[in-house]
């Protein structure tokens, strides 16, 4: 057996790693678990920042992970029965703590979770509200338009 050129044997080795990068690596602590959003996050039908934007998920988003790479994770959303994509770096293990925002709410213009509108026992003003509408929900907008939109408008305002 003859040896080989030191050539050949580095066109090997780099065609050697050049495959192994090309792999998908796997991130195997959220591999098919739990995982909660930590931010405001767009749910993708490709694992780029180029894929179709399929949903827009409030920070605390409870997410089952399928499969996941070094940068990207496939997941599910049960409360909305989506799937789709996203970026490892945005996902816990960790529960959300009780002061983030949970429940249903909406993306503003401004590219911020706001919860949205609520009614409340005893109605008083919720922490955060900033207008009442006038079917009686408290709103938590963050600008005067739009405000209690699809709830008969604005009964009063609550603060500047």
């Amino acid at each position: 057996m003859r040896p080989r050129p030191l050539s050949t044997l580095l066109s090997i080795l780099l065609l050697a790693l050049s495959a192994a990068r090309a792999e998908p690596q796997q991130h195997a602590p959220l591999q098919d678990t739990v995982a909660y959003t930590t931010t405001t996050l767009r749910l993708r039908a490709a694992a780029d920042t180029t894929g179709a934007v399929l949903a827009i998920l409030a920070p605390g988003t409870r997410v089952r992970t399928d499969a996941c790479t070094v940068d990207w994770c496939h997941v599910s959303v049960p409360i909305s029965r989506r799937a789709g994509y996203l970026s490892v770096r945005y996902l816990s293990l960790t529960p959300p703590e009780a002061g983030e925002p949970q429940g249903r709410g909406y993306i503003n213009s401004q590219g911020v979770w706001v919860p949205s509108p609520q009614r409340t026992a005893g109605d008083s003003a919720p922490p955060g509200a900033t207008a009442q509408c006038r079917d009686g929900t408290y709103s938590f907008s963050q600008s005067r338009r739009g405000t209690c939109s699809h709830h008969g408008g604005v009964a009063k305002w609550l603060r500047s």
